[in-house]
């Protein structure tokens, strides 16, 4: 659901205009993100902005701009990049190393097919055409495409669904798991926490037995720095509805329609990006005081070394 841009500071510097017309195109909400390329991009822009003249009054928008939108827009996937040669060697050089959907650059002289200058910069145009909602296979592994960046970047992710069950019951989602999990390892960064939401239902077993199953199911399959925690909700009497499914971070949320459970390639589900404020007041009813739904027991939480408590 997201593509990753590299974008020269040079040309999103170049003025005034370029950069407002740039900056707006990117964010989690509209399925591009901006990688940070090189570490300090940011400055780097500013220093872009500074050399082309750019006023002082826009600068300091620029740098408002940037504050305020890097966790919405910028994504930091701690790329190589050697400051000895130009920001487009460097480019194409990490372009071939891991792909980027596109590079941005005032300089489209070399040969690289996924080049755009910034006035190509279009929703129509073939690279930078991001839907904001498709249909999904529901594979396991389609899933886990459409969720790549979004869970790379992400510090906690919430995974909504009122049917999930680690004991396999209506869906293989263990194996779901284990496929953000993997994406997890492919990128090195700092602790994180899943938390699954799901609903209450007679047939789901209390909070200690739940504790000792999810020990037991899930033993060697957490990587390590990343926690599982596992939340049962009941809807209150004439409250919201506990139906939709999604998954949700700090950086922004994902409704998913038919479910996360794999189906097989015939079936297919649609995803949406949800806009950002949208997504984190959604996230919001999910936190651990939150009063939207009733918490059931308590919370499972799952170490990587196998270990499970309640909370």
């Amino acid at each position: 659901m997201h593509s990753e841009y590299a974008v020269d500071p040079e040309a999103i510097g170049s003025s005034w205009e370029n950069f407002r017309f740039l900056i707006d195109k990117f964010g989690f909400d509209k399925g591009r993100l901006i990688s940070r390329f090189p570490g300090k991009w940011e400055k780097k822009v500013i220093e872009a902005a500074k050399e082309a003249g750019v006023r002082d009054v826009k600068i300091q928008s620029i740098v408002d701009r940037l504050k305020n939108g890097k966790k919405a827009r910028i994504v930091d996937f701690q790329r190589d990049f050697e400051h000895g040669e130009s920001w487009i060697k460097n480019a194409l050089r990490e372009h071939r190393a891991r792909p980027f959907h596109a590079i941005v650059s005032l300089n489209t002289q070399e040969a690289c097919t996924v080049l755009l200058r910034v006035d190509d910069c279009e929703d129509d145009h073939t690279l930078f055409c991001a839907p904001i909602s498709r249909n999904v296979r529901r594979t396991i592994q389609d899933i886990a495409v459409h969720l790549n960046l979004l869970v790379a970047a992400s510090k906690e992710i919430n995974i909504v669904d009122p049917y999930f069950d680690i004991r396999g019951i209506g869906g293989d989602y263990r194996g779901f798991l284990d496929q953000l999990f993997a994406i997890c390892q492919n990128y090195n960064f700092t602790p994180r926490r899943i938390r699954v939401h799901f609903g209450h239902h007679d047939s789901r077993p209390p909070d200690h037995m739940l504790r000792a199953d999810a020990e037991r199911r899930l033993n060697g399959h957490l990587p390590t720095d990343i926690e599982l925690e596992l939340n049962e909700w009941a809807e209150k009497p004439g409250g919201e509805d506990f139906h939709d499914r999604y998954i949700l971070s700090e950086c922004a949320g994902i409704m998913v329609g038919a479910g996360l459970s794999p189906a097989g390639a015939n079936e297919t589900a649609t995803f949406t990006l949800l806009d950002d404020t949208h997504a984190q007041a959604l996230r919001a009813r999910f936190a651990p005081d939150a009063e939207v739904y009733t918490k059931i027991g308590r919370s499972v939480l799952v170490r990587p070394d196998g270990s499970a408590t309640l909370i």
